[in-house]
């Protein structure tokens, strides 16, 4: 066998020696990778969670971390750890090679450091969900390789770098609420590779850059809630729309309506809450993608064009509070997709069309506050009912309680007040409707008893029938409405996440007209106000410890008020004022304790006002006037002048007897006693020898 030349030895020993470096180098870059991440782990506050970063575990294997095949760290992945502290004790010098920084959702703050431009490697970069504060530093313009920079919720001010500009290769950039201000840099249309933009929930100002169209690969922009103003840049006849979501709503954009032409693939588009005004434009029935389209809260008028209804596929359209007008066009019933639906405050007249309930997918509808006249179409047999919230307020509706309604068995708000409805109120609602949590029929004309069956709504917890015609007393079974007997039966659902909605109600809250929206589901109350009700309250009522508010007033009611008042601890408004109520003001109602509100005038109330505890705070006199019996505070009638109320006196007078039937129960006894002694003769003789004893005794002494 040849034996190896010298050359051959050389070469293979420079080998070894290389391989030798090429691993030592590895180990030291390891090496200090790992001090890196160390010394950072040290700095934090609350580091719990990176409890296996020790020197005895190989750092490929540390929590959140992830290597290359040579061992390098490529990755730090630890997001919603819990950790405290800061970022600018991290060398990102000895971490060469990091391409993804992943710390969202923790508890780190500081400003962001300006060295993580030094991470030339870095193509994600997501710090959002902390506490950084300060600007956001111009250094990370100098990051070529960076495609998704999340910035997200946090504590950033000041402007946007133009330096930012430079990431031409950045597709998602996430600045969603922070408190960034000034204006967008006129640098912003170099960003040519942007896909996804999230600006939204700052203090950004100015106008939108006429080269924003250029923006091409461009398939999510939301900029709502900022305070951008002017005219939205038009639409170039090259321009390639590759928008999928618009979201511009909550700023002072004004002028017409975007035509936004070529964006044939929009399928989001929300322009709410603006000060957009001339008429909705029918070039948007070319945006045949569409599902989800708002231009709610701003000044659009005339009528709703009739192109919308090519919009088949369109499952969610508010455009309400507008100055609308007209009726809806006759090809309405078309949406069959259609989940939500807001046209209200609005001046929209004429009646619903006749196919209105083929709308079978509907889930929330609301049409309060038009012009809408007629009645409510009927229904085919065969319709078939997914409606959860309907509102219908605030309009000329005529004729029954709608029939329709029988069927809707998942309706759970109901809205039907100030219309023309006129008739009795059906029973069936107690069954047909078993999931009702809102129903207000206010401001109507519906005759008739309350109907009983009302009591079988166990998750009713809002019930407005005031200013109607309705005689008879109020239901003794309303005493077991179970969502309003306590406040842990109070409803806690909550609004689609799909369509991101509230139900609402308006209600005369603590004396005033009051709207409430977010908070709806934590409150409960009654107003049977401004009817013909007569007899007593029942003491019934005082079963239902959840209510929040109870208005009777304006009706014939009699009687006394309950004298367990008192147990509705939870109430903060009462108002029983304009009835024929008699009798003292119960003492249980001063333990009340966050009674805000109070009216009982206008009754035939006597006796002395009830003090102490939240009464002491309610001083205007006017909320017991005109109830001649009342004296103390805080009206100026001192009590000693005033005769006592019926059941004061009755008291007074159950105690007198009680003290002459003690006196005489006393005398009976006494001259039973000595009728019988002095009676019969032997124990008269004992009784007088036990005298004489007893003086013999005394005298010796």
């Amino acid at each position: 066998m040849r034996r190896p030349t010298q050359a051959h030895l050389v070469g293979t020993a420079a080998l070894f020696l290389l391989a030798a470096a090429i691993s030592a180098a590895t180990v030291a870059a390891v090496t200090s990778e790992a001090d890196a991440l160390l010394a950072w782990k040290t700095s934090l506050v609350n580091a719990t969670a990176l409890s296996n970063w020790t020197r005895g575990t190989p750092v490929c294997d540390w929590t959140g971390v992830f290597c290359n095949i040579n061992g390098g760290i490529r990755g730090l992945n630890l997001p919603g750890l819990g950790l405290s502290g800061e970022l600018d004790t991290l060398d990102t010098a000895a971490l060469p090679e990091l391409a993804s920084l992943n710390l969202q959702r923790n508890n780190l703050g500081g400003p962001i450091p300006a060295s993580i431009s030094r991470l030339r490697s870095l193509k994600v970069v997501d710090l959002s969900g902390n506490g950084f504060n300060g600007s956001i530093p111009p250094q990370l313009g100098d990051m070529p390789s960076l495609a998704a920079l999340y910035l997200y919720e946090n504590n950033l001010s000041g402007e946007i770098p133009r330096q930012l500009c430079n990431l031409l290769s950045v597709q998602s950039l996430d600045m969603f609420n922070n408190r960034l201000t000034g204006e967008l840099p006129n640098c912003w249309c170099n960003l040519q590779s942007l896909r996804y933009m999230r600006l939204s929930n700052n203090r950004l100002t100015g106008e939108l850059p006429e080269c924003w169209w250029n923006l091409q690969a461009l398939e999510s922009m939301f900029l709502s809630n900022n305070s951008f103003s002017g005219e939205i840049p038009a639409v170039k006849p090259s321009h390639n729309c590759s928008l999928t979501s618009l979201s511009l709503a909550g700023n002072a954009f004004f002028g017409a309506l975007p035509l936004l032409e070529g964006c044939n693939s929009l399928a989001i588009l929300d322009l709410s809450s603006n000060m957009f005004n001339n008429t909705i434009p029918p070039q948007l029935s070319s945006m045949r993608s569409l599902t989800d389209l708002r231009l709610y809260n701003n000044n659009l008028v005339g009528n709703i064009p009739h192109q919308l209804c090519s919009h088949l596929s369109i499952q969610t359209l508010d455009l309400s509070n507008n100055r609308l007008t007209g009726d809806l066009p006759d090809c309405w019933c078309k949406f069959q997709a259609l989940m939500f639906m807001d046209l209200s405050n609005n001046h929209l007249t004429g009646k619903l069309p006749d196919c209105w309930w083929s709308l079978e997918a509907l889930i929330f509808m609301d049409l309060s506050n038009n012009s809408f006249s007629s009645k409510i179409p009927a229904a085919m047999a065969s319709h078939s009912c997914s409606l959860r919230s309907l509102y219908l307020a605030g309009n000329g509706f005529i004729g029954a309680f709608p029939p329709v309604l029988e069927g809707c068995n998942s309706l759970s708000s109901l809205d039907m007040g100030n219309n023309k409805f006129f008739g009795v109120i059906p029973p069936w609602i107690g069954s047909q409707i078993p999931l009702l949590r809102i129903l207000s029929l206010k401001s109507n004309n519906f005759t008739g008893e309350i109907p009983l069956e009302l009591s079988r709504l166990s998750q009713l917890q809002l019930l407005d029938m005031a200013n109607n015609s309705l005689t008879g007393s109020i239901p003794v079974a309303f005493g077991s409405l179970t969502s309003m007997m306590h406040p842990k039966n109070l409803s806690t659902t909550k609004p689609s996440d799909k369509f991101n909605y509230y139900d609402r109600i308006d209600i005369i809250w603590k004396g005033q007209y009051t709207i409430f929206r977010k908070d709806i589901h934590l409150l409960a109350g009654v107003d049977l106000s401004g009817n013909l009700l007569s007899r007593c309250i029942p003491e019934e009522l005082t079963n239902l410890q959840g209510l929040q508010f109870l208005n009777l007033s304006r009706n014939n009611l009699s009687c006394s008020i309950p004298k367990n008042i008192g147990s509705l601890t939870f109430l903060e408004s009462i108002d029983l004022s304009s009835n024929g109520l008699t009798g003292a003001i119960p003492w249980s109602i001063s333990s009340l304790p966050w009674l805000a509100s109070l009216n009982v005038s206008n009754n035939l109330l006597s006796g002395k006002i009830p003090t102490g505890n939240q009464l002491q705070t309610l001083t205007d006199p006017s909320i017991y006037f005109n109830n001649s019996g009342l004296c103390g505070f805080p009206l100026n009638i001192s009590c000693a002048n005033t005769s006592l109320a019926s059941d004061e006196r009755n008291g007074e007078e159950e105690d007198h007897w009680m003290y002459y039937c003690v006196i005489a129960g006393i005398v009976s006894g006494l001259w039973l006693w000595f009728g019988t002694l002095f009676t019969v003769k032997s124990w008269r003789c004992c009784f007088l020898s036990f005298v004489d004893g007893m003086q013999c005794k005394i005298m010796k002494n």
